[in-house]
């Protein structure tokens, strides 16, 4: 059989291999089952009014009315991107088998790993070992379970990406290297997960910082020059082709949560007297939000020790734990470290650690140190408020930084690099042709073995000083009163148990990888291929196990189970409107989280909702007159038709607010504002059914106008059928100029204003609705979410994704030509 024949043979093979292993783990799939995924539903139910839209009109929107009394829908759902990189994503996700939520996830990380393997010279079945370590980590299956499947498709993506880079950097291979770089780069931007790509770039940039200073060292800066120039076309072709959902995002997080406040002021400024309360404005995410999810430093151990902090915050147990004989429940808050609550542990693998301090010993050159370096920060980072000191510097001063929450979603980074220096450290004990001297290898072993095994003893010996209690123990202490003592103990024994049961696992596996990798490298056992086996059935057995914790097959549902349907309350909504020809009204839900909670969206338009990306301007709304105390005026301009309150037994009870403004109305004056401070606050003693507030940015718009209300005017809105969100149409009937106030969020990048056809000017008011002047006479007047940026965007990305595949094509035809003359010329080509 020809080498190459072999090879592809044996690539192909273990290709199915991964696709078996993803469909064994996701089997129920094949039954009509899909998982219960906490977000997708959530998503479900944000999506619900677009998804209805287009499959009765076949159109997409972009805006959604059904949250937040209506935002932009870039972070819900959007029309097909136009890039080849989704089209490759879908081939590869296995989407064309409606696997893509599921199976292809998994088949995604291993596959993705893998091939990062081979570029950096890694044998087929040491690939394979890393794929499997990587793809069944922890963390990778938890965000499965629940939903955060964009998040998973990037983070699928990083190690090709750190592949291709090593492939240019490190191997010299500029053309292929350029295309690996570029396409996973590429995909990876198309999952639209924009954190995980930050913390791809974190890696890249320390990765190119080393390799620099090794090119100064070993004077090779041209071919240095050479690899960066390659990934530098390859970016921009992964940002031109993916220009939609870059430059769209960059120009919407301005307005978002994530984009900062203009206000200074406090919701405590509306309730005190004296002086009020002022805060420095700023560019970006609240600290104290963006770092709720931080990583305890203790809590790190779970990298080694997969139950050391409780597991996840309804940590399944077995009939033989306190817990189940005192409640008979298999779900217990075992959990007790910094973070609110988890789902489960970031769990690399106890081989993977061991091989991976190994790895420190036994590999040298640029690779020891940037990986090293990385993993350092990723652990550093993922502690957040627990190390105020450095992360409160990165979060001021690291650009872009402030953007984002969750700092324990760094140790997304130190998967891939543990990994890979794990897989590395086996490649350098394993490669023939340059063997280390085999008292070094026993050395960098006996010292591994200690560290790893050593701690875990030490950790065991003093973990009877641990607490075991934790941040959510003080919310079940005042859930559960005077009961709260006897719980604590039974979950203190619970949590204990699990520490011990899982130290003694992970010594174990420590311990027979260590002998395995002893006998081979004493020469006992001389078949490199049997201790590879060895470890990828521990890795295996290690990984796979810990996952079935919390994806399992109880965690799926038949198909019918997972869609969405009108609850009772909706039911109820829907009696009250049609008794009382109410439309498109909304409404205030208090039985829910009103303000984190998704599911009502699906079927009302809501005051509340759930995004991680608001408007900012709506959540200082929020804040300051819908969550500690409503203020009445301020519904009413929402249009806030219902309100939905807690009743007896927590039943929810539905209630009419006559007051409601509807959908537009006209008002007899306005008051002029200095800036967002006085705006905000001139809301608490506002009747805006009768005065409007402006900034005085937007004076112009009614500068020298006689606006007093004329009281046979007429505004009305025209309702759809089916509704449109990215359209809105009224009708008026004025005897003079009128100052009109739109009950619709304002957002002036998208949506532009026309009065009988032709383009008219509309400006801010109250804060966050849209007000317009209406001239005398009889008008239509539309409103059109034209989002004018992303078609121009769309334009962008199909050429750069044509300029892409016309260059990948031209380059490889260039290259085989050459190859082909090349071998001509000496001879090998007959």
């Amino acid at each position: 059989m020809k080498p190459i024949l072999k090879k592809t043979l044996i690539h192909c093979g273990i290709v199915l291999f991964f696709f078996l292993v993803a469909a064994i783990y996701m089997s129920p799939v094949f039954d009509g089952k899909v998982i219960q995924q906490g977000d997708t539903m959530k998503w479900q139910a944000m999506a619900k009014e677009q998804k209805d839209f287009h499959e009765k009109t076949g159109e997409y929107t972009t805006w959604t009315s059904s949250m937040f009394s209506g935002m932009p829908s870039y972070q819900v759902t959007y029309s097909p991107p136009k890039s080849v990189f989704s089209k490759v994503q879908n081939i590869l996700n296995l989407s064309l088998f409606k696997l893509n939520g599921s199976v292809g996830i998994v088949f995604l990380y291993l596959l993705g790993f893998y091939v990062a393997l081979i570029a950096l010279g890694v044998s087929p079945w040491l690939s394979l070992l890393g794929a499997l370590a990587f793809g069944l980590g922890s963390y990778n299956i938890i965000i499965i379970e629940a939903g955060h499947i964009t998040k998973a498709y990037a983070m699928a993506m990083m190690a090709p990406i750190i592949g291709g880079m090593l492939l240019v950097l490190q191997r010299k291979k500029y053309l292929w290297g350029g295309i690996l770089f570029a396409l996973a780069l590429g995909i990876q931007i198309a999952c639209n997960h924009i954190q995980i790509t930050y913390y791809t770039m974190l890696i890249g940039l320390i990765l190119g910082l080393v390799y620099l200073v090794y090119a100064i060292k070993d004077k090779e800066f041209k071919s240095l020059l050479l690899g960066v120039g390659v990934m530098l076309i390859g970016i921009g072709f992964a940002i031109g082709a993916n220009a939609r959902l870059l430059f769209i995002n960059q120009e919407y997080v301005k307005y978002t949560m994530r984009g900062g406040s203009e206000i200074t002021v406090t919701p405590e400024d509306l309730y005190k007297d004296g002086e009020a309360k002022s805060i420095a404005a700023s560019d970006g995410l609240d600290i104290d939000y963006a770092y709720s999810w931080s990583y305890g430093k203790g809590e790190t151990y779970t990298l080694l020790v997969p139950g050391s902090y409780g597991g996840g915050s309804g940590e399944t147990v077995g009939t033989d734990s306190q817990f189940y004989k005192n409640f008979r429940q298999k779900q217990a808050p075992l959990y007790w470290g910094d973070q609110p609550f988890t789902s489960g542990p970031v769990y690399f693998g106890a081989i993977v650690i061991f091989l991976f301090i190994l790895g420190l010993f036994v590999v040298k050159g640029p690779e020891r140190w940037w990986i090293l370096l990385v993993t350092i920060l990723a652990i550093l980072m993922s502690w957040g408020k627990n190390l105020m000191g450095f992360n409160s510097f990165l979060f001021e001063h690291l650009p872009l930084y402030n953007k984002f929450r969750t700092p324990s979603m760094s140790l997304v980074m130190a998967n891939v690099t543990m990994v890979l220096m794990a897989i590395l450290a086996l490649k350098t004990i394993f490669d023939k042709e340059n063997p280390v001297d085999k008292k070094k290898l026993n050395l960098g072993l006996y010292i591994s073995t200690g560290i790893t095994a050593g701690f875990i003893l030490l950790m065991m010996v003093f973990s009877g000083g641990f607490s075991f209690s934790g941040a959510s123990d003080v919310q079940m202490a005042a859930q559960y009163g005077a009961q709260w003592d006897a719980i604590q103990d039974i979950l203190v024994q619970d949590r204990k148990a699990l520490f011990m049961s899982d130290s003694w696992r992970s010594l174990i596996l420590i311990l027979l990888s260590a002998v395995a990798l002893w006998l081979y490298v004493n020469e006992k056992i001389k078949q490199s291929g049997i201790i590879i086996g060895v470890l990828a059935c521990l890795v295996l057995f290690d990984l796979w196990g810990v996952d079935r914790r919390y994806l399992n097959d109880s965690k799926f549902i038949t198909e019918k189970r997972a869609k969405l349907r009108p609850s009772q309350t909706d039911q109820i909504l829907d009696q009250y409107a049609a008794q009382f020809n109410d439309e498109d009204y909304r409404v205030l839900d208090l039985s829910v989280n009103t303000f984190n909670d998704s599911y009502p969206s699906a079927y009302h338009h809501q005051i509340g909702g759930y995004s991680a990306a608001k408007l900012r301007r709506y959540q200082d709304v929020i804040d300051f007159y819908l969550s500690r105390h409503i203020n009445p005026n301020v519904l009413n301009m929402l249009n806030a038709r219902y309100v939905v309150v807690p009743g007896q037994n927590n039943q929810p009870q539905v209630q009419r607010n006559p007051d409601a403004l509807g959908n537009a109305w006209f008002v007899d004056q306005y008051q002029l504002v200095d800036d967002a401070n006085a705006e905000i606050l001139a809301l608490n003693e506002l009747n805006p059914a009768d005065t409007a507030v402006i900034d005085k940015r937007f004076a112009e718009m009614v500068k020298g106008k006689n606006l007093e209300r004329d009281s046979n005017s007429v505004i009305m809105m025209e309702h759809q059928k089916p509704y449109n969100p990215d359209y809105v149409v009224y009708k008026t009937k004025t005897n003079k100029d009128q100052l009109a106030i739109f009950s619709e969020v304002y957002y002036a990048p998208d949506w532009r204003a026309y009065i009988d056809g032709k383009p008219a000017e509309y400006f801010r008011a109250d804060y966050i609705l849209r007000a317009m002047v209406i001239p005398a006479g009889e008008h239509k007047i539309e409103f059109k979410n034209e989002a004018p940026l992303m078609h121009k965007l769309d334009k962008v990305s199909v050429i750069c994704s044509i300029l892409f595949v016309l260059a990948v094509a031209g380059s490889l035809v260039v290259y085989y030509r050459k190859g082909k003359k090349e071998c001509f010329n000496k001879g090998e080509i007959q």
